[in-house]
């Protein structure tokens, strides 16, 4: 709690332990993941049958000259202190959040390992199986105050229903993610994932979007952009705009008028102008091309949909305005280098035109509503007092 403010942090991470696969892997699959340590970053590569989904650094060069980002070992340490010392165990995250004022946050991973392009889709299955067991586990460590969203293995859309069924029944899992990416040749609007759709909508459950940069997926900007300030100006908001298209003008929202779905960690300011300009073209061209559809844009995406806002998006008022502040989640994204940490909490609460009344629905109700807990389940509020 922070200023009287309770707040469920809707988009947080951890730094996965190096050792996750050999732990929580099924045996059979174990050799097909190999671990490789870079002294001079904090990240544990990993390569999946022989192939790394996210570029491995040479570690004869200095990471400064091979980053733009101050993300090395050092910083690191310096910005996440204990945390960053204890491996970011659960404990030390909960600290973290206890200095933020976090009373409850949902994590996202795997970034990468289970996202290469043209992973054997048992494989993904089986880490997708393996992290969410490391996330059951991790949740009990923080004593309940760290949820843990279970990666869906979408390279094969019947896995990915099978997926959602084995962790809710196994782990009691209502809380899910995959990328926006087109896997597969497919994107999220397509019908083939109908069967993930109607696990997941028959189970009150939600599923998250969330994009990584990096991993060697189909990502905006890929085609044409080298540096990480092209790139990732991009392929996060760009990557979720062709999501949330493909979703509604598909008829996601409209075959699944119960379906939760979060994107996340792109800002929000975007999002009028985009659903305007969905509705101009559906204007034109929708009688042919989505005649299913009986909503405008707008609608589906406020019955069906959330959003998360950055800790100083100073433009979340036109939002608020334009679409309402029903569906609007915050995130902190930490750790994560452009994380707003330490300080996300306080940043946020310092936002203009944005009325204390939505700051306390977009800290605490609509996540509540978005994730489906039961509050009187909730671990007891941290009594952080703002510095």
């Amino acid at each position: 709690m922070r200023d009287g403010f309770r707040v469920i942090d809707a988009d947080g991470h951890t730094i996965d332990p190096p050792d996750v696969w050999d732990r929580y892997l099924e045996a059979e699959y174990r050799h097909r993941v190999g671990t490789v340590r870079i002294p001079t970053s904090i990240f544990a590569y990993h390569t999946v049958d022989g192939r790394a989904p996210l570029p491995i650094p040479d570690p004869a060069v200095p990471f400064d000259e091979r980053s733009a980002l101050r993300w090395s070992p050092e910083h690191v340490r310096e910005r996440f202190g204990a945390a960053a010392a204890r491996g970011f165990d659960a404990l030390a995250v909960v600290e973290a959040m206890d200095g933020e004022g976090v009373d409850v946050a949902v994590i996202y991973g795997p970034g990468y390992d289970m996202w290469g392009d043209g992973i054997d889709p048992e494989l993904q299955a089986a880490m997708a199986r393996a992290y969410t067991r490391w996330l059951a586990d991790y949740r009990e460590a923080s004593g309940g105050r760290i949820i843990g969203a279970s990666p869906v293995p979408i390279a094969d859309p019947a896995r990915a229903a099978e997926h959602v069924r084995w962790a809710a029944d196994t782990l009691g899992t209502r809380w899910f993610w995959t990328r926006p990416n087109p896997i597969g040749g497919r994107v999220l609007g397509d019908a083939a994932y109908d069967a993930m759709y109607d696990t997941l909508e028959g189970l009150g459950a939600c599923l998250g979007i969330h994009h990584f940069s990096g991993v060697d997926l189909p990502a905006a900007g890929r085609d044409r952009f080298r540096t990480f300030v092209e790139l990732h100006t991009c392929d996060h908001q760009m990557e979720q705009q062709m999501a949330m298209l493909s979703m509604i003008v598909q008829g996601v929202f409209e075959r699944f008028p119960r379906l939760r779905v979060g994107y996340l960690e792109a800002g929000c300011a975007w999002l009028p102008s985009w659903l305007h300009r969905i509705e101009e073209h559906l204007e034109i061209a929708g009688w042919k091309e989505a005649p299913q559809l009986t909503r405008p844009p707008l609608e589906y995406f406020r019955r069906n949909c959330f959003i998360t806002c950055e800790a100083d998006e100073a433009l979340l008022y036109q939002v608020v305005e334009v679409v309402g502040d029903d569906n609007l989640l915050f995130a902190t994204d930490y750790p994560h280098p452009d994380a707003k940490y330490p300080g996300a909490v306080d940043t946020f609460l310092t936002l203009a035109r944005v009325s204390d009344e939505s700051k306390r629905k977009i800290l605490w109700d609509n996540p509540l509503r978005f994730y489906g807990f039961d509050e009187a389940s909730l671990p007891s509020p941290a009594t952080t007092a703002s510095a």
